[in-house]
């Protein structure tokens, strides 16, 4: 073997070294074309998973000394006038069945979260949704969300929004939605069919805050 041809193997090596290197800088092969057979106007970038919409939240996590008031939500809607207690020294309120709950340091989204998976996991609800509020707290604007849909809990309320984007915001129905959504405000009830809003039939009402939107399930 003469002595250029000893070098052709590192040179070769080399050479898929550098290719490497230049896909790892993706200042080229990181488009990715739609398909040629696509509609080229069905094409748009995907849209925001469920998980991605923002929480809504107030501007502190709560503390020592904030009132808060707990309120249970199931598919009849809130059960009762909910609970208000204060926060002790050591971050806890007391709630009836599942007693002290560690809600200091916590947002009013994750404290709603934490109470949600202690009724849930004691076993006292199969699902049950929870709102929690303190007037201690500067809030942000919200809706409330419970029933089948993707995502529940208190969602950030912008003016303008409607019961469809309301709805989309929360993740959209799941698949035991029977199409039905109540909306509760100010203790009246009043039920929307999205089927028939999205057929342009029935106007889409708009959402305010303190809404509580209750996607009701289909009869299985």
């Amino acid at each position: 073997m003469n002595r250029q041809s000893a070098f052709l193997p590192f040179f070769a090596a080399l050479a898929a070294v550098a290719a490497v290197g230049c896909a790892a800088t993706g200042t080229v092969h990181d488009f990715v074309a739609p398909p040629s057979n696509l509609n080229a106007a069905a094409w748009a970038p995907r849209l925001p998973e469920a998980s991605q919409v923002p929480e809504s939240g107030s501007s502190r996590p709560l503390r020592k000394d904030d009132k808060v008031n707990v309120v249970l939500h199931t598919r009849t809607g809130a059960t009762g006038g909910g609970t208000t207690d204060v926060i002790d020294e050591a971050g806890i309120i007391t709630l009836p069945l599942v007693g002290d709950i560690k809600v200091g340091g916590l947002t009013a989204s994750e404290a709603e979260k934490k109470i949600r998976d202690a009724y849930i996991d004691g076993g006292f609800y199969r699902s049950i949704d929870v709102t929690v509020v303190s007037p201690d707290v500067v809030q942000q604007q919200v809706y409330y969300v419970n029933g089948a849909t993707r995502k529940t809990g208190s969602m950030p309320w912008t003016d303008g929004l409607t019961l469809r984007r309301a709805i989309i915001q929360a993740g959209d129905v799941n698949d035991f939605a029977s199409g039905k959504i109540e909306i509760t405000r100010n203790g009246v009830k009043t039920v929307y069919d999205l089927d028939r809003i999205a057929r342009g039939r029935d106007e889409d009402p708009v959402v305010l805050p303190g809404d509580i939107l209750t996607a009701r399930e289909r009869w299985l």
